[in-house]
């Protein structure tokens, strides 16, 4: 969550909930690069005007997701279809025209995926997440999970890099030696990474716990309800 004073952080976090899922089926509906590559970039301008977030932070956050992004290019040029021109051909392995249209296809398909995704988590507090999901009559214990696994992966991942860096300043060598080194090596991350989630997890349980968790006729401190700019914003968004 990117704290600003913007139409896309005051707008209704139900609407901004249903306009990820639009875009979802927008991305999985069509096939060619040019539409989907226009979803790709409008978003990334739609959340500069409309959210006032820095595009150079929004591709901050796309940057671990580049390794995934161009294997899966990769996999769809070399193992796509039959079909189409040959444009060039080493031994038995075909590259062709069609395969290549539908791998950039494909890169900017996860890539809107994932910026319809950082739409609503970068502009929605935790709380207004949970209380959406609740009234759309999602069961309150299942909203709170999906806000505490959004909320925690992210410190996970911070906690994995201090223990990481950590290591290596009493000696630990991460890039040397052979994959089987390699993967022996991280254990020594791993064990205080699985020790400090446990005990955070036991802190999560008591903090839920002195806050009534599971009581009946549980009642919110904030309320949502539709302003007719959230109406016309939907209205918008289909």
């Amino acid at each position: 969550y990117i704290r600003k004073k913007s139409v896309l952080h005051s707008t209704d976090p139900r609407v901004k909930i249903i306009l990820s899922l639009f875009l979802f089926t927008i991305c999985i509906i069509f096939n060619d690069p040019l539409y989907i590559g226009s979803i790709f970039f409008s978003l990334l301008i739609f959340l500069r005007i409309s959210g006032k977030i820095e595009i150079k932070k929004i591709l901050s956050f796309l940057k671990p997701m580049l390794p995934f992004v161009i294997m899966i290019m990769l996999l769809w040029i070399i193992l796509g279809s039959d079909k189409g021109n040959i444009i060039y051909q080493i031994w038995k392995l075909k590259i062709r025209d069609l395969n290549i249209k539908m791998a950039v296809a494909m890169g900017f398909r996860v890539l809107a995926m994932i910026l319809s995704t950082f739409l609503l988590l970068m502009t929605t507090e935790q709380r207004d997440l949970v209380l959406a999901l609740v009234k759309m009559k999602l069961p309150y214990e299942y909203g709170l999970t999906i806000a505490i696994a959004l909320r925690y992966v992210p410190t996970l991942a911070s906690l994995a890099v201090s223990i990481t860096d950590a290591q290596k300043a009493r000696g630990l060598e991460l890039e040397k030696g052979n994959i089987i080194e390699k993967v022996k090596k991280y254990i020594p991350i791993l064990v205080p990474l699985i020790v400090k989630s446990i005990k955070l997890a036991q802190e999560l349980a008591i903090a839920i716990e002195t806050r009534a968790f599971g009581k009946p006729n549980r009642t919110f401190y904030r309320d949502l309800k539709f302003k007719f700019r959230d109406i016309m914003f939907l209205f918008a968004a289909i």
